[in-house]
Order: C-alpha cells, then sequence, then structure tokens
C-alpha cells in the first residue's frame, strides 16, 4: 500500500511461511513503525486540512468559489498553506520510499509491481472514471443529459477534456518512481543487508537542501505553480513539475534512509538546530512574500523565484527533520487507535477530497468569516473521512486488498 509502513501481505502457503518469517525478521523495520504511523496521520490530518483551506484562503482554481478574504484570512490560512505544502507531500513520498526495498525485497521485482499496479492504478482508475466525473457533474454540470456529459468529461482526444488525475497524481508519480527504484534494483542488485550508518551530518544536509532549492528554481524558470506537463499524447497523462525535484529527492532519500537505517538515530543536536531552522522558516514566508510581492512561487528567471525555492527547501527539509526527531522521541509507543487510524490513513487521502468538497458545498452563503468555515470543514472533514473510510469504504468487498 501507498502509505503502508508494514509491507504487503505475505505468502499464505504453510510451506513457505518459515523462510517468510526470516525473510520479515532481517529485512523489515520494526522499532520505527509506531513513530511512523502516527506522523502518517499526521499528514493525512493535514491533507484535508489543506484542501479545507482552499476556498478560504489564498489557494485558488478550487471546485468550490473562494470566499470575500479579509486581510487577517489571506495571511493566517495562506502562511498555514504554504508551511504545510513544503514538506507534507515530499514527507509522504519518503515514507513510503522506506519500506519499499523490503519489500521488493520480499516479493521481487513482478510481483512487486504487480500489487503497486493493483493498489496504485485501481484508485487512480474509480477517480477518474467515476469519483471525478461525478463531482464535476454535481457541481457545475447538473441538469444536463448524464450521457452527454459522460462522454464528452471521459474523452481523452479533446484538447479541453475534463478527464485528469485529480488527487491521484499522487499515486501516478509514485508509480512511477516505484518502477525507476525497480529498475535500478534489477541492473544494480543492492544487497539486502542494511548497513547502519550515523545520520547525515549539518554540512550534508545543508547541501542536499541547496541542491533541491537550485535544480527547484531551475525546473520552475519553465513552470510555475499550478502548471501542469503533459506526460504523453493524450490530455488526463500530466504532472505538475513544480515540487517534482523535492518529491524525488526526499523518495531517494526515504530509500536510502532504510538501506542506512538512520531515519531513527537522530542526533539531539541535530534535532534542535533544525528543529530551531523550521520554527524560524514560518514567519520567514511573510518576509519572503513581501520582499517579492507575493511572487516567490510564480517561476520564472526571476530573483523572487529563486528565494522562493530557498525557502520552501529549507522549510520542507527543517520540518521534516523535526517531526522525525519529535514523534521518534515523544510519539513512539504502541497504541489500538493509533494503529486503526494508521490503517486508514490511505483511504483518507483519496475520500477526502468528495467529503471536504460537500462540506463546503454547504456553507455556501453562509455569511461567517471564511476562518471559522475553516475550522468547521477541517474538523468535520477529519473527523467523518477516518469514519467513512474505516466504517463503510474500508469494509467493502476487496477495499482491504486494494487499500491496505
Amino acid at each position: 500500500m501507498i502509505l503502508d509502513n508494514r509491507g504487503q501481505p505475505g505468502e499464505t502457503k504453510v510451506s513457505r511461511l518459515g523462510a517468510e518469517v526470516k525473510t520479515v525478521l532481517k529485512t523489515a523495520p520494526t522499532s520505527r513503525i509506531y513513530f511512523l504511523d502516527n506522523l502518517k496521520i499526521l499528514l493525512a490530518v493535514l491533507v484535508v486540512l489543506d484542501h479545507a483551506a482552499q476556498p478560504y484562503g489564498p489557494g485558488g482554481g478550487w471546485w468550490i468559489a473562494s470566499d470575500p478574504q479579509s486581510f487577517l484570512d489571506f495571511i493566517v490560512l495562506g502562511l498555514f498553506m504554504g508551511v504545510i505544502v513544503s514538506f507534507f507531500m515530499g514527507f509522504f513520498f519518503m515514507i513510503s520510499a522506506y519500506f519499499m526495498p523490503a519489500s521488493l525485497e520480499r516479493k521481487g521485482a513482478a510481483i512487486f509491481m504487480k500489487d503497486r499496479l493493483v493498489k496504485l492504478g485501481v484508485p487512480i482508475l474509480i477517480f477518474m472514471f467515476g469519483v471525478l466525473p461525478t463531482m464535476s457533474y454535481l457541481l457545475n454540470h447538473y441538469g444536463q443529459p448524464v450521457i452527454n456529459f459522460y462522454v464528452n468529461y471521459i474523452n481523452i482526444f479533446s484538447p479541453k477534456g475534463d478527464l485528469n488525475y485529480g488527487i491521484t497524481w499522487f499515486l501516478e508519480v509514485l508509480l512511477i518512481f516505484s518502477a525507476i527504484y525497480v529498475a535500478y534494483w534489477l541492473v544494480k542488485k543492492p544487497s539486502s543487508k542494511t548497513t547502519k550508518k550515523a545520520f547525515p551530518g549539518n554540512t550534508a544536509i545543508l547541501a542536499f537542501i541547496v541542491a533541491m532549492a537550485l535544480m527547484s528554481f531551475i525546473v520552475r524558470i519553465r513552470a510555475p505553480e499550478n502548471y501542469w506537463l503533459p506526460l504523453g499524447l493524450f490530455q488526463p497523462f500530466q504532472f505538475e513539475p513544480f515540487h517534482i525535484v523535492s518529491y524525488g529527492m526526499l523518495f531517494a532519500a526515504g530509500i536510502v534512509a532504510y538501506r542506512e537505517g538512520w531515519i531513527d538515530a537522530i542526533p539531539k543536536a541535530t534535532a534542535k538546530l533544525w528543529s530551531g531552522v523550521a520554527i524560524l522558516m514560518v514567519p520567514m514566508l511573510i518576509v519572503v512574500a513581501v520582499a517579492t510581492h507575493n511572487q516567490q512561487f510564480a517561476g520564472g528567471l526571476t530573483v523572487a523565484s529563486l528565494l522562493g525555492s530557498f525557502w520552501e527547501a529549507l522549510m520542507g527539509v527543517s520540518a521534516i527533520i523535526a517531526l522525525l526527531a519529535l514523534f521518534k522521541n515523544r510519539f513512539n509507543s504502541p497504541s489500538p487507535i493509533a494503529k486503526t487510524l494508521a490503517e486508514n490513513t490511505f483511504t483518507v487521502y483519496l475520500l477526502q477530497l468528495p467529503t471536504v468538497v460537500f462540506l463546503q458545498y454547504l456553507l455556501v452563503g453562509v455569511h461567517i468569516d471564511p476562518l471559522i468555515k475553516f475550522a468547521i470543514v477541517g474538523t468535520l472533514g477529519v473527523l467523518l473521512s477516518f469514519a467513512i473510510s474505516h466504517y463503510v469504504i474500508r469494509r467493502l468487498p476487496y477495499a482491504k486488498y486494494i487499500l491496505g
């Protein structure tokens, strides 16, 4: 599963059980599971809150038209969204990658990719051809003949076609990253043994940040935020290159972290330093926005884009280090509730979009401050997404196999 830190289901034949257990004990991480479970829960909640904030802050291009905003709404929600977007999806890629080596070595390339195609491909198809067209019809085209609307929607040859990945772009990119890693694994055949190494030093971390910032800046010269690049001849096959550098680098960092065993061994001094940097970077976003006239993420060959790229890399990497250290030290104990919530994070990631948009739709025309609407939608969105996932969606036939 995309967010499953326990790997994939093993063989069921009794004759293979002994070898399976030995392999799992040798390759699968155990002491890390609790704090990574809790981190997955946090990241899933942040996804819900980010989408809950879209029509009430400086998000734009959302399913529900934006409410009139005060300066306070713009600052508070803009700061919140800017900070979490710098790290939460990249962190998902890193956690997903961390558990791939053990799963790949246990299953082999063919079975591993077959599982990836099922567990990532099926949700993509359901959203592309089911959930997203239904939402579009109900919100924007209600009253049109359903057949005519649907035929036009799924027409991949139309330059104005609506068929797209939606929030399953994450699954699409993760599937591509997985295929690249499998190809590397087949060529290089890296050792199945992990080599315990010290957590990277501050110089190495800073070099990683600088490389991420500079490469992101180069990509953003031609690809500003919310610019979607086609992957092929047809409209649906596209991705947003704006964050692709950070996603790819953090995905690679997750694999290296597993191989070298340093993800749960962050020195206190390192954690303290980068936690301080993360805290400092939060108000620095306001400084950067003012200095660049809020053009820090507009792309182009500009100083503003360079500053935005460096701010985002510093904010994102320092936040990830800070959260890893915090959760390893403070939230690393077993809990039945946390286990249940963690098992639902992938489903919640998918389910939260229609849930949040439905709640936002109910509040259209209600004259209360956008910050209050955000609080209502965010709170109910989190509670309903987890509840519907656990009590409804994951109890459907084959749901647990696909959703983990």
